[in-house]
């Protein structure tokens, strides 16, 4: 007992060392790549297509690259590889600006480390009997939150280069708890094709997870936008998403008690409306303390989110497409939805402009709860 009791303590510090190192990337790529790009002399075109790059590796490669790992004999060295290559693969571009090599560079990088958090959530909902999932996974948006300030900072300090070298530290640090994990769940372990088929209503649950992050691409596109045209610097946006991530953590802390209210299902699709909520407000309003406030609502669009989805695969999807599933949210959910929104969010914006924008990423979170709620969820998985 002893024994496990440790092996459970070991197993949770090396996840949240490793969802801290890996968000932390995330506030480093995100807030900064296309600042990076532009100060490297590069178009917006040129920028546009290469931050493309991103999502739709996610849709094309994740399935795979998790097929790939379930496979592997040495599954250790097969992640450490790929979180290596990840983590060094944009250090030439601080030597070369080449299109057709930084082009190569990014596929490198996004390729590498598209399945990566599939597999660790996989571990992670594995566990949440025992520790709760979304007290692992909110080291991750600690890490997030710390990086994109201080990596603006290393940027101001030392130049724009700053940028991959704080990258590369820590991507490079998350290997060490990598070689900790206990890859030998059961969702890990590889299985037959026919048997990797989702069913019916696992399809239209993916839908409609899909279909609610395409409205996330609508509000990281056109926020800053909003705020700027609200008449407020970008300082308050980065302000503003601050509070969204520190609403996330909260929500995800206390986990247990928000799904001792709701159901799961009742979870994903109230978080889904509130989402909308937030947008609709957010296209409507110029009050810098309702813009405020209505940002806590990431917690909402994003943490009670997640960690619905979290428990929805523990309970509803079968061992044996855990993995798949996963794949599925990472690769069809963020990446197909953020290519679907950022295209359809830019021709609306062309249209309307901003208030056309969040309106339709408001109806787009209806249409998507509707279609949780209505028709998954009926039969918990038997493994």
């Amino acid at each position: 007992m002893t024994n496990n009791i440790l092996k459970g303590r070991s197993a949770a510090f090396a996840l949240s060392f490793f969802y801290f190192c890996h968000y932390a990337t995330l506030g480093i790529i995100f807030p900064f790549a296309g600042y990076f790009f532009k100060e490297s002399g590069f178009t917006g075109t040129e920028i546009g297509f290469y931050l493309a790059i991103f999502p739709i590796a996610k849709f094309t490669i994740t399935n795979h690259w998790t097929n790939l790992f379930a496979r592997a004999k040495n599954k250790h060295l097969f992640i450490a590889i790929c979180i290596l290559i990840s983590s060094t693969s944009l250090v030439p571009l601080a030597f070369t600006n080449n299109r057709l090599m930084v082009g190569i560079l990014l596929v490198l990088f996004a390729f590498s480390r598209a399945g990566i958090i599939p597999v660790m959530d996989s571990i992670a909902i594995s566990m949440d009997e025992k520790i709760p999932y979304g007290r692992l996974r909110l080291f991750g948006s600690i890490g997030f939150i710390i990086t994109s300030i201080t990596a603006g900072y290393m940027m101001d300090t030392f130049g724009i280069y700053a940028f991959i070298w704080t990258f590369m530290t820590a991507g490079l640090l998350s290997i060490l708890p990598s070689l900790m994990m206990d890859f030998s769940v059961e969702a890990l372990k590889p299985t037959a094709r026919a048997d990797r088929k989702l069913t019916p209503e696992l399809v239209v649950f993916f839908t409609g997870l899909t279909i609610y992050l395409a409205s996330m691409a609508f509000l990281s596109n056109f926020f800053n936008i909003k705020v700027a045209e609200a008449g407020f610097s970008q300082s308050w946006a980065g302000y503003m998403w601050a509070i969204g991530v520190v609403s996330e953590i909260f929500f995800l802390y206390n986990q247990e008690k928000v799904l001792k209210i709701f159901s799961v299902k009742t979870l994903i699709t109230v978080s889904m409306l509130l989402g909308g909520i937030r947008y609709l407000v957010t296209g409507y309003t110029d009050s810098l303390v309702v813009l405020c406030v209505f940002s806590a609502f990431h917690g909402f669009a994003y943490g009670t989110f997640h960690t619905g989805v979290m428990r929805y695969i523990r309970l509803y999807v079968p061992d044996r497409i855990k993995l798949k599933a996963q794949s599925m949210y990472s690769g069809v959910g963020f990446g197909l939805g953020s290519i679907a929104g950022s295209a359809v969010s830019g021709i609306i914006y062309d249209i309307g402009g901003l208030q056309s924008v969040f309106t339709t990423a408001f109806t787009i979170c209806v249409f998507a709860a509707a279609v949780i709620y209505l028709f998954t969820g009926k039969k918990e998985a038997h493994s």
